[in-house]
């Protein structure tokens, strides 16, 4: 039986995320704060990000908490009202899909809503209504 050379056991440090002799965050943590930060400034929710990049939402909340406090302007919004992201989301989601030439009746089945309103809102941002 052969003996192996004992190795010294690695301090607790040499296992965290955070490389405390370097100083440096983990790529990989680096990549998904960047990813997540960038899906919030395009005013995606706090689930949705925990979901894309599959990790909690809790954490979603604290990588915002610390760009915040950073200065990051990407964790900056107008507002914060769940009603007012997601009808912001719709309206930029149906002048989009106008741009890719689709009817109002095709952008409502698309995004489940009513034509009417697709009308309404293609009328306010100024792209006309279609039939």
């Amino acid at each position: 039986m052969t003996s192996r050379p004992h190795r010294a056991a690695l301090p607790f440090y040499a296992y965290s995320s955070f490389n405390k002799r370097g100083g440096k965050v983990v790529d990989i943590v680096t990549r998904r704060r960047n990813k997540a930060l960038d899906m919030y400034q395009e005013m995606s929710t706090y689930e949705t990000i925990a979901e894309c990049l599959d990790i909690s939402p809790t954490t979603v909340v604290q990588y915002v908490k610390r760009a915040r406090d950073k200065g990051d302007v990407r964790a900056k919004r107008a507002f914060k009202h769940r009603g007012r992201l997601l009808a912001l989301q719709r309206r930029k989601a149906i002048n989009d899909m106008k741009a890719l030439g689709m009817s109002a009746r095709e952008i409502s089945k698309q995004l489940g809503i009513n034509v009417r309103l697709v009308q309404i809102r293609l009328k306010e941002s100024g792209n006309g209504t279609t039939k």
